[in-house]
């Protein structure tokens, strides 16, 4: 209790933020001492924010959060901010968002206290709320209270370093404690035949409750029959001295799951409305089960529903969770609840159940793919091939496992509609559904080769062969070399159009798209990908943007970015992919510690999107940062997790990955196995299959790692490469200044160079042109011009240290340090405090800025172009190193800087 209310201190005096975690099993007290806390804030002047999980609604996305924002008599909504935040229930990054926006209005002036009970019962799009949201509203006076049964209890605060975490778990009663109850309840001192009953109840406050009263109540002295040991013999004896309409009420109420509404009850039993229904209810709630509450039936204690429920034989509690199924789905229309009961009461061949989970799971597919792909999971598997709605039913399953990205049941399920299927036509529209996870997957040869057979029926109607031609042009893009492939997308894409099929010439302009990317020709790029999006609306802006970034068109690109996170329209099937494209977008131009932070947002969607999609582009992302910042046992960690989280074909798994590793291997001074990692991709670029090394700074790595190796076929093929990718893009200077550089390189010419800085100096990546000052200073360096050479390295240094990137700064002050040259920028930069202001970076500096003037983590990052998730972890980095722990402390520390010359 003591760190509980220093924690509501904490929040009303300092504005600091701190999260309490009450564990301990059930009936313990932690529901009790989570009131107590409550009143504590209420009187303290916080306003407090309750609610409990609940089993039936873990399928219910954020139930618990969401319930929080309008309970008790001062709720921290008004109905109408519910309501905008209630709509948006079903895109679960959006929801997080709104709830954060009302929470820190709230904390800028009261401070805040929000406690969920039975945490244990959680969904998984409350776990994901819940970490967005300590992780947002970081700094400002916000608790955060939680009980549960399990400890860890599955919400992870690792990383929220910056949030006082406390740790309460509660130990069973002593005997002393036993025997102190006992005296104040019985009104003596509990004699042995007591004690022995008390000691069988493990210290369990409520088992021990219960034993107490048991003893008071028994006039003869008789066996309590409620220790520990014997708590569920009593519970039956209980309900089988109950009249039948009260036994049948009990037992409804406990499958329920929750707090049953007494009009509920009564439509599901209609027999309560009988005089001997009206007895039944009295005698339920006379019995002390359970009790009545705001119009709603509950059990007095969760031990007890428990207990109850536990008590009820198989085919009795799946009769009683199939009627709260129809009930909720037919009368109060509810899918999601219905779906909960219904997964309860499933047994093979049941298709009513069925039916209602695979609703759930259309409705989920977009809110939560994990549960959604579960649900369609189930429901395929209780409904019997030999049933006439199998076909159907599996159908919508096989569509919502594709929305979902569950790759893998989506294939089985497929293959099982397929061997039952003699129909060629209905066979090949469910090959085209398969065929988007399986490209998502990575699996293109499964892709190709199921839609050769599927192709080589006679039968087929055009318009099913022309999706066909479609799909397999897609996934031809990652087995064929550049020219072939870019001829078969171009003839799909003449065919989708003369069929006027859309889904059709969707596919096939992605398909053409993507082929010209691999070749390297970008311009086609961007108007196959601007034409996929006038066919699709949004989906494919993520690719328009990468696209515009290819040729250099960075400010192009941010203006689509910024106006896809301003939209209202930006949904939640688009967020991982705009989020993809800004960590790009800062990783070229330099802004290496806002690309790591997008690279951890990116990484936590795909947890609770259940999709790896973008995955291992966010893990590349992480280890390109710790590469140039040096940290290689950080980068290793990066690959190590890449490992665990792909099964896609090993043939196109992505590029990425393998650069990085080549990478990694060429920092630890391996050259061979670098470029023998690196070899494959090379490869790829040569005939067109991947664009990786069509990035041009991955092309200058690939050149420098060879080159360190002596292997002049290996360098030959990289400017080969860059060449043509140079010829394929004329006037992008990133691809020309880099065919030039390497040229030099290649042949030590200093005009080459000289003329390679001119052209890189124009490129808006400024590893780039630190990479065109350092080769052309080195080159300089070689043949005794050392004043000129100095100036060149002094200017790839300083773009090198702006970025971020010590191990390559590092590299050219090695070189200058050769040459004679001493800098005192060197000795500021290796002093850099661990802590304090001249330890943050300039993105942490900005960030810094804006919050101590008041900006909230919105408008933060509308101010600074970048992901509101991007804002929360460098604020998280500015408060270590500051060593404060609210955004009031911030201010008040950056006011103390004002006189500081660093400042």
């Amino acid at each position: 209790m003591a760190s509980a209310l220093s924690a509501l201190r904490g929040a009303s005096q300092h504005g600091t933020s701190s999260s309490v975690v009450i564990s301990g099993p059930a009936g313990i007290g932690k529901t009790a001492l989570l009131a107590e806390i409550c009143e504590h804030a209420t009187r303290m002047k916080i306003r407090v924010g309750r609610s409990k999980c609940d089993p039936i609604e873990q399928i219910w996305p954020g139930a618990p959060v969401i319930a929080a924002l309008r309970s008790g008599q001062d709720p921290l909504t008004t109905a109408e901010q519910y309501e905008q935040i209630a709509r948006v229930i079903s895109e679960p990054l959006l929801l997080a968002d709104r709830i954060a926006c009302r929470l820190e209005d709230l904390a800028a002036v009261h401070p805040l206290l929000v406690a969920i009970d039975d945490l244990q019962w959680a969904d998984r799009v409350s776990r994901f709320l819940l970490r967005s949201l300590l992780s947002r509203l970081a700094g400002l006076p916000v608790v955060w209270m939680f009980a549960s049964r399990d400890d860890p209890i599955g919400i992870d605060l690792a990383g929220h370093d910056i949030i006082r975490r406390e740790y309460l778990q509660l130990a069973p009663l002593t005997t002393q404690d036993l025997a102190a109850m006992a005296r104040d309840r019985l009104g003596r001192v509990p004699d042995e035949r007591t004690r022995r009953y008390l000691d069988a109840t493990g210290g369990n406050p409520f088992l021990a409750t219960q034993v107490i009263d048991s003893l008071a109540r028994s006039a003869a002295g008789g066996e309590p029959g409620t220790a520990a040991g014997e708590f569920t013999t009593a519970m039956a004896r209980q309900l089988a001295d109950l009249p039948s309409s009260a036994r049948e009420l009990v037992e409804l109420v406990a499958a329920a799951g929750r707090r049953l509404p007494v009009r509920d009850a009564f439509a599901l039993m209609p027999s309560l409305c009988s005089c001997d229904g009206r007895d039944g209810l009295a005698g339920a709630v006379g019995s002390g089960l359970i009790t009545v509450s705001a119009d709603a039936l509950a059990f007095r204690h969760d031990l007890v529903r428990e207990t109850v429920y536990a008590l009820l034989a198989g085919n009795r509690a799946r009769q009683l969770h199939a009627r709260l199924a129809e009930y909720h789905l037919s009368v109060l229309g509810e899918p999601l609840v219905a779906a909960s009961h219904a997964r309860a009461a499933a047994t093979t061949g049941d298709l009513a159940s069925a039916l209602i989970l695979v609703s759930a799971a259309e409705t989920l597919a977009s809110t939560s793919a994990e549960d959604a792909g579960e649900l369609a999971a189930l429901a395929f598997g209780m409904v019997l091939p030999a049933q006439p709605e199998w076909l159907e039913v599996s159908r919508r399953c096989l569509s919502v496992l594709c929305r979902a990205q569950h790759a893998a049941q989506a294939i089985t399920v497929a293959d099982q509609i397929l061997a039952r299927v003699d129909d060629v036509n209905l066979a090949a529209q469910v090959e085209t559904e398969a065929a988007r996870a399986l490209w998502l997957s990575g699996r293109v040869h499964d892709l190709a080769s199921r839609i050769e057979k599927t192709l080589c029926s006679s039968d087929l109607d055009a318009l099913v062969t022309v999706r066909l031609r479609a799909a397999y042009a897609l996934a031809r893009t990652r087995t064929l070399p550049g020219e072939p492939a870019a001829r078969e997308a171009a003839g799909a894409v003449e065919q989708a159009r003369d069929s006027g099929d859309r889904e059709a010439l969707t596919l096939a302009v992605q398909a053409a798209g993507e082929a010209a990317r691999n070749q390297g020709r970008h311009q086609v790029a961007l108007r196959h990908f601007r034409e996929l999006r006038t066919l699709t609306g949004a989906p494919y802006l993520a690719e328009e943007i990468t696209a515009l970034q290819f040729v250099d068109r960075y400010d192009h690109a941010q203006a689509l970015l910024d106006q896809a996170r301003a939209s209202c329209a930006t949904t939640e099937a688009l967020l991982p992919g705009i989020a993809c494209a800004q960590m790009w977008q800062d990783f070229n131009l330099g802004r290496l510690d806002d690309a790591d932070a997008g690279a951890r947002t990116l990484i936590e969607l795909a947890r609770q999107l259940g999709t790896s999609l973008h995955l291992l582009d966010a893990i590349t992302i992480r280890t390109a940062v710790a590469l140039l910042r040096g940290e290689t046992e950080i980068a290793a960690a990066q690959l190590r997790l890449a490992d665990t989280l792909t099964d896609t074909d090993d043939a196109i798994c992505n590029p990425g990955i393998t650069v990085m590793r080549g990478w990694l291997a060429a920092s630890r001074g391996d050259l061979p196995a670098a470029r023998d990692t690196l070899r494959p991709v090379l490869q790829g670029a040569e005939q067109g299959r991947s664009y990786w090394p069509l990035w041009p700074c991955w092309n200058g790595l690939f050149f420098q790692i060879g080159a360190a190796a002596g292997d002049d076929t290996f360098t030959a093929s990289c400017l080969d490469v860059a060449e043509a990718n140079a010829a394929g893009n004329p006037g992008v200077a990133s691809f020309e200044g880099v065919a030039l550089n390497l040229r030099g390189l290649g042949k030590q010419d200093l005009d080459i160079l000289a003329q390679a800085l001119q052209v890189l100096d124009r490129s808006p990546r400024p590893v780039l042109r630190a990479v065109g000052a350092e080769s052309y200073g080195r080159a300089l360096l070689a043949v005794g011009r050392r004043s000129e050479a100095l100036a060149q390295l002094d200017r790839a240094w300083d773009e090198y240290h702006h970025m971020g990137a010590r191990a390559f700064r590092s590299d050219v002050q090695r070189a200058m340090r050769q040459a004679g040259a001493r800098r005192t920028k060197w000795s500021t930069a290796a002093a850099a405090q661990a802590a304090g202001w001249a330890s943050l970076t300039e993105a942490e500096r900005r960030v810094a800025t804006l919050i101590s003037e008041g900006h909230t983590n919105k408008s933060a990052a509308s101010a600074l172009g970048v992901s509101i998730n991007t804002v929360g972890t460098h604020l998280r980095a500015v408060f270590a190193k500051l060593g404060v722990q609210s955004r009031v402390q911030l201010a008040n520390r950056l006011a103390s800087y004002t006189s500081v010359d660093s400042l």
